[in-house]
C-alpha cells in the first residue's frame, strides 16, 4: 500500500520491529484501520537474517524463552508451532590459561567456578531468586531503587573473581551486550533468572519469519523513514514522512527505537523528547564468519572473560546453536563485542572490525583464519538498550507522562528489558490504548 492511500481514520504504526508488527495484529484482528510505515526495505527491525549459500542464521533476537507466552501464542497463531526448534546451548569457558572448560549442565558452571565461584553463585541465586523483590520480567512496572541505582559492578563487588569471570562478565556480556560496570544491577538480577530458569527455542526457517508473516497481513509502507509527530492543539495528529508527506490519523504508535523516537517527538512534549533523545543505548557491530568446515566439538558458544580482556570475547557457532539452519554443517561463527568498546568500533570500516574480530576468535578456534569462506558485518546502529543507574525510575516517570499525551502511544523492547516478549506486550498495550482513544 501507498502512504497516499491511507485515510485519516488509519491507525498509524512507526516501526515494523516485533513490537510495532504486534501492534498492528492486535489492532488488525480488532477490525481496526491500520498502516505500518517503516524506514527499510523488510519487517523485523532488529530481528534479522544472514545466508550465504543456503546456510542461516539470525543476526538479531536469536531466542524464544520458554516463559515467552504470548510469543508463543503468536507462534501458534501464525502455524509455525510445527518449526519451533530447541537451541543448543553447551557452552566453553576459556580458563585463565586459555584451556577450555566444558559447560553442558546447570551443575557444570558451579564445577567451572571452583569452590569460592561456586558459594557466590549460590549466595546470587539465593538473594536474587529465592529472596528477591517481586518485579514483572517482561515489563518495566515497579521502582526498585536498590536494584535500579547501583550497577552490576558495584553491587558484586564483594564476590570472587571466578564469579566475576564465570558468572557476571559473561551473563552481562550474552544478555546485555556490556560490561557489568555499565549496566544497572535491576537490568542483570531479570536477564540472569531469565537465562537460567528457560529454555531456548528458535523457529527452523529463522525467528524473522514470524515476522514475516505478521508483516504479510498488514498494509505496509516500506522506505518511508518518519522525520516527526504532527499536532494540532496539543494532540498528536499525524505524521510527517522524510520525503515531506503528511499522513493524518487518529492515533499514532511510535514503535520505532527510543533514540529515534526522540527525534520525531515535537518540543511542545518537552519532558518525552528529553528522556527519549538522551536514552542509553549500545551500537552493535557483529561478524559473521563463515567457514568451509564445521569446528567440531558441538560447542555452541564461547566465553573468554577468565583468560583476557578483549573486544569480541564472545563466539556462537550458529551450525551447533542451530543446526536446523544451517544445512550444509558448516560452521557460522559469529563474534560479539561489548559497549563500551562498541563506541570505538562503530567509527571503524568493516575490514578493521573483521581484523579484529578474526583476532580475537583465534582464542577460541586457532586455525579459523584459514577457515574463512565468507564474512558479513551487521551493523545495528541501535543495537540494544542499556540501562545505567537510575534508568528505570526515568523510564517508568516517562511511562506516567506519555500516559497524559493525546493520540500517540509508545511501544518497544527498549523500555521492558529488551526480551522479545516485553515488545510484545508494549505493542499490546499500545494497540488497547490506540482503540480507547478513537
Amino acid at each position: 500500500m501507498k502512504a497516499d492511500q491511507m485515510n485519516k481514520d488509519d491507525i498509524i504504526v512507526i516501526g515494523a520491529g516485533i513490537a510495532g508488527l504486534t501492534a498492528a495484529d492486535e489492532l488488525r484482528r480488532a477490525g481496526r484501520s491500520v498502516t505500518v510505515v517503516e524506514a527499510s526495505e523488510r519487517p523485523g527491525g532488529r530481528v534479522r537474517r544472514v545466508a550465504y549459500n543456503g546456510d542461516s542464521t539470525e543476526a538479531g533476537g536469536q531466542g524464544i524463552h520458554s516463559n515467552y507466552e504470548q510469543m508463543l501464542a503468536m507462534v501458534e497463531r501464525e502455524g509455525l508451532t510445527q518449526d519451533l526448534m530447541p537451541s543448543s546451548e553447551k557452552i566453553v569457558f576459556l580458563d585463565k590459561r586459555g584451556k577450555p572448560k566444558l559447560h553442558s549442565s546447570s551443575t557444570d558452571l558451579a564445577l567451572i567456578a571452583g569452590p569460592r565461584g561456586a558459594l557466590d553463585l549460590m549466595k546470587f541465586t539465593a538473594k536474587y531468586f529465592s529472596f528477591a523483590k517481586p518485579f514483572e520480567q517482561f515489563e518495566t512496572a515497579i521502582d526498585i531503587p536498590e536494584y535500579d541505582n547501583v550497577t552490576a559492578a558495584e553491587a558484586f563487588r564483594s564476590y570472587s573473581k571466578p564469579f566475576h569471570d564465570f558468572v557476571l562478565k559473561p551473563m552481562t556480556h550474552a544478555m546485555g551486550n556490556c560490561t557489568p560496570e555499565e549496566t544497572n544491577l535491576y537490568y542483570v538480577v531479570n536477564s540472569f533468572k531469565l537465562a537460567l530458569t528457560t529454555k531456548i527455542f528458535a523457529l527452523r526457517t529463522g525467528n524473522a519469519t514470524l515476522l514475516e508473516r505478521l508483516a504479510a497481513k498488514q498494509n505496509m509502507v516500506y522506505g518511508a523513514p518518519a522525520a516527526k509527530l504532527l499536532t494540532t492543539g496539543g494532540r498528536v495528529d499525524g505524521v510527517q514522512l522524510a520525503d515531506g508527506r503528511a499522513l493524518k490519523t487518529s492515533h499514532v504508535i511510535v514503535a520505532c527505537p527510543a533514540g529515534h523516537a526522540g527525534t520525531l517527538v515535537p518540543d511542545e512534549f518537552g519532558p518525552a523528547k528529553s528522556f527519549l533523545s538522551g536514552f542509553a543505548n549500545i551500537p552493535l557491530p557483529l561478524v559473521f564468519f563463515f567457514l568451509d568446515r564445521p569446528v567440531g566439538g558441538g560447542v555452541a558458544r564461547w566465553f573468554g572473560h577468565a583468560h583476557h580482556d578483549a573486544v569480541f570475547n564472545m563466539a556462537v557457532d550458529h551450525a551447533m546453536k542451530t543446526p536446523f539452519s544451517v544445512p550444509s554443517g558448516k560452521s557460522i561463527i559469529s563474534a560479539w563485542p561489548t559497549y563500551p568498546h562498541t563506541l570505538d568500533l562503530v567509527k571503524q570500516s568493516d575490514a578493521e572490525i573483521i581484523t579484529h574480530a578474526l583476532g580475537d576468535m583465534e582464542a577460541f578456534i586457532p586455525r579459523i583464519r584459514q577457515w574463512v569462506e565468507h564474512v558479513e558485518v551487521v551493523r545495528h546502529e541501535w543495537g540494544i538498550a542499556r540501562y545505567p543507574v537510575g534508568a528505570h525510575r526515568r523510564i517508568l516517570d516517562f511511562k506516567t507522562y506519555a500516559e497524559g499525551l493525546e493520540g500517540v502511544s509508545f511501544a518497544g523492547t527498549d523500555y521492558e528489558f529488551v526480551h522479545m516478549e516485553g515488545g510484545i506486550l508494549s505493542g499490546q498495550r499500545a494497540a488497547r490504548r490506540a482503540m480507547k482513544d478513537n
